[in-house]
């Protein structure tokens, strides 16, 4: 029997990574895939992540991701955005489809009220600002709860950005626990939208390589849980000159 689940994710610059750390009995992986990987060339992003506890029913509940990723390009001026008031009130439907950038599936666990695990469907979709910061949207269609909408906030920061997305509490069946994310793949290929400017039509990115390659592109995820722990995993990736 299927069930619910979130993530987020997202999309921007461009980056690569598999990497993982435990700490405790809890373990996080996880993996920031730039594809292609040639700097300063368009690109998109994959991102993977999962989270274990062999000691209990279920690792504690995800409530925040926060993921560092190398200096690249990311435009999300220059493509159609989402209002989160529209998505929440009308769903997927509610925005221009103009607007997705990506999709993705998610796992978590509700146990033991839920025995089996809990699957959802994932939107990405470029956000309106939101306090003055661009946004990644993730609407989670699950098989079990109602549906919700994980907000992701981007940073422009010296070096590269960061992409901070809450995830709220994952409801389930009454009576049940909130269900904790043990799995969340998305991806975001390549966006490509032309518009015509001072009388010239001219192709724009929604996320763009590294300008250089020195080799490796490195970044880091950072994985906060209801319990006040926290993990960090260090990512990189092999990159192509042009």
């Amino acid at each position: 029997m299927k069930k619910r689940l979130i993530t987020p994710l997202l999309v921007a610059v461009g980056v690569i990574a598999t990497a993982g750390a435990a700490y405790a009995a809890v373990t996080v992986s996880f993996s920031a895939t730039a594809k292609p990987s040639r700097a300063n060339k368009p690109t998109g992003l994959y991102v993977s992540i999962r989270s274990t506890d062999p000691a209990a029913l279920q690792p504690p509940i995800m409530n925040r991701i926060v993921m560092k990723l190398p200096n690249g390009k990311f435009n999300p001026r220059m493509f159609s955005r989402c209002k989160l008031a529209k998505l929440q009130a009308r769903g997927p439907k509610g925005c221009s489809r103009r607007s997705r950038i990506g999709t993705g599936t998610g796992i978590g666990m509700a146990r033991p009220v839920v025995a089996d695990p809990v699957n959802g469907r994932l939107t990405l979709f470029n956000g309106a600002r939101i306090g003055g910061r661009d946004t990644i949207l993730v609407y989670v269609f699950p098989d079990l709860g109602p549906t919700f909408v994980s907000v992701g906030k981007v940073k422009k920061r010296r070096g590269g950005y960061t992409l901070d997305f809450n995830i709220p509490p994952i409801k389930t069946l009454p009576n049940a626990p909130d269900a904790s994310v043990t799995y969340v793949k998305t991806k975001t290929p390549v966006k490509r939208v032309t518009k015509k400017r001072k009388g010239k039509r001219k192709k724009y990115y929604l996320i763009v390589a590294p300008r250089k390659c020195r080799g490796k592109w490195k970044g880091s995820g950072t994985f906060y849980f209801a319990t006040g722990e926290t993990r960090t995993v260090k990512i990189s990736q092999r990159c192509k000159r042009r």
